[in-house]
C-alpha cells in the first residue's frame, strides 16, 4: 500500500525547449504552478525535460520542477521509456500529461500512458497557428508535422490554443471538438503600469523574435530596400537569435550601411522593457502568428505595430485602436509602404490597449490551471 504518493501534473519536454528556453521560460511555468497550488493543494507541477551535460539535473521553484532525465531527442518511444523509469522511481501519481506540441512531445505522453499502463489524460498545448494553410507551406517539415498532428490533436483529451482566430483554424482543419478547446493565451510579464507614451517615436524599425527564414526575414530585407529608396535616415533595430542570424546581418547590411544597424541580441523580459524606448515602429513579418507576444510588449510599450496578416494580427486588431497597428502589404507601391512607415512614427498608442490587457493579462495563469483540474475532475 503507498503512502504519501505526490500527485502530478506532468509535463513532457523531449527536445529540452524547457531548457533550452532560459529562466523567462521556467519562471512562467513557476507562475502556473502557484496558481495550480492557489486551486488545489494536492498538485504539483513538475516538467520532464531534456538538457546537454552541463544543464541542471533537478531544478526546483518554489511551485514547479524541472527533471532533466535525457539528453534532446526526437525518439518519443525512448523519452516515453525513460520518463516511465523515473516515474515509477519517484513514486509519482500522475493525473493529467501536459505537452507543448503534436508531435514528439504528444507522442511521448501517448507511450507514457501505454509503458504505465494507464489512461492519463493529455493537453496539448499550440502555440503555433500550425492550421494556417501558409504554415504547412515553409517546408517540408512542417507538412510532415501537419499530418502528425492530424493524428494525435483530435486523440488529445484538451487541446489549448492561445487566440479564438487560432481555435477556429484548429476545429476546422483537425476536426477537434470544441468542447476540447480552451483558449488561454501566454501570460507576458508587465514590469509597470505607466507607458511612456509619445506622440513622435525615434526613426527606427524593430524586429524582435527568432532570426530564422520561418519568421519572414528576407521578407524584412526586402521591406528595408523599398523604404531605403525614399529614405536614408532611419536605423533598423534587431533583437533576438537563431540559426539565420549571421547571414541575416550580412544581407541586411548589404542593403543599408552598417551604422544605421543595431544588433541587440537575445535579451532578457528585464532588458527587453528597457529597449523599446529604442524603438519606433515594431514590424512583424512572419507568414503565421497565433498570438504575437512582442506585438502586444510593443503596444503596452507604446510602439505601434506594422505586421502581415495572421491570426494573431487579427486578434489583436480587435482589441486595440485603429492604426495602432497597420497591415504591412509588400504588393502595395512602394511610395504607399513609405507613407504607412511615416503614419505609424506619428501614431500615439493609447494606454486604453495596455491598461485593459494588463488586466486580462493578469488571469490567463489562473485559467489554465483551471482547465487543467477540469480536465482531471472529468476523469473521476
Amino acid at each position: 500500500m503507498k503512502h504519501n504518493v505526490d500527485k502530478i501534473i506532468l509535463g513532457l519536454d523531449p527536445r529540452g525547449i524547457m531548457t533550452s528556453g532560459g529562466f523567462d521560460v521556467v519562471k512562467r511555468q513557476n507562475i502556473y504552478g502557484k496558481n495550480l497550488n492557489n486551486q488545489n493543494l494536492n498538485l504539483k507541477s513538475v516538467m520532464l525535460s531534456s538538457g546537454n551535460d552541463n544543464s541542471v539535473s533537478i531544478q526546483y521553484l518554489d511551485f514547479f520542477e524541472v527533471h532533466r532525465i535525457s539528453v534532446p531527442t526526437f525518439n518519443a518511444y525512448k523519452f516515453a521509456r525513460l520518463s516511465a523509469k523515473y516515474i515509477l522511481h519517484q513514486d509519482w501519481e500522475v493525473e493529467l500529461l501536459v505537452v507543448g506540441d503534436p508531435w514528439e512531445s504528444y507522442w511521448s505522453a501517448y507511450f507514457l500512458n501505454r509503458f504505465l499502463d494507464k489512461k492519463i489524460r493529455i493537453q496539448i498545448q499550440v502555440h503555433g497557428d500550425i492550421a494556417d494553410p501558409r504554415w504547412r507551406r515553409i517546408n517540408l517539415r512542417n507538412r510532415i508535422r501537419f499530418s502528425l498532428a492530424k493524428l494525435s490533436l483530435p486523440r488529445a483529451s484538451s487541446v489549448r490554443a492561445v487566440t479564438k482566430y487560432q481555435a477556429e483554424n484548429l476545429i476546422k482543419a483537425f476536426g477537434i471538438k470544441r468542447e476540447k478547446i480552451v483558449i488561454v493565451p501566454v501570460p507576458i510579464t508587465v514590469v509597470s503600469k505607466s507607458v511612456a507614451l509619445k506622440s513622435e517615436r525615434p526613426k527606427t524599425i524593430g524586429l524582435i523574435g527568432r532570426i530564422h527564414q520561418d519568421r519572414g526575414i528576407w521578407e524584412f530585407i526586402r521591406l528595408i530596400r523599398i523604404l531605403n529608396s525614399s529614405s536614408k535616415d532611419f536605423k533598423v533595430v534587431v533583437l533576438g537569435d537563431g540559426p539565420s542570424k549571421d547571414k541575416f546581418l550580412f544581407e541586411l547590411g548589404s542593403v543599408i550601411p552598417k551604422k544605421r544597424i543595431i544588433y541587440l541580441g537575445q535579451l532578457t523580459e528585464s532588458e527587453l522593457h528597457k529597449a523599446w524606448k529604442r524603438i519606433g515602429v515594431l514590424v512583424s513579418m512572419a507568414p503565421v502568428e497565433s498570438y504575437g507576444r512582442a506585438m502586444r510588449e510593443s503596444l503596452i510599450a507604446g510602439v505601434p505595430v506594422w505586421a502581415t496578416t495572421s491570426a494573431g494580427v487579427k486578434d489583436l486588431m480587435d482589441n486595440c485602436k485603429k492604426d495602432e497597428v497597420k497591415i504591412l502589404d509588400l504588393g502595395k507601391s512602394d511610395a504607399s509602404l513609405d507613407k504607412d512607415f511615416s503614419s505609424l512614427l506619428k501614431t500615439k498608442v493609447s494606454s486604453d490597449f495596455s491598461e485593459r490587457f494588463i488586466k486580462e493579462n493578469n488571469t490567463y495563469a489562473a485559467k489554465l490551471a483551471h482547465s487543467w483540474i477540469n480536465i482531471i475532475n472529468k476523469a473521476r
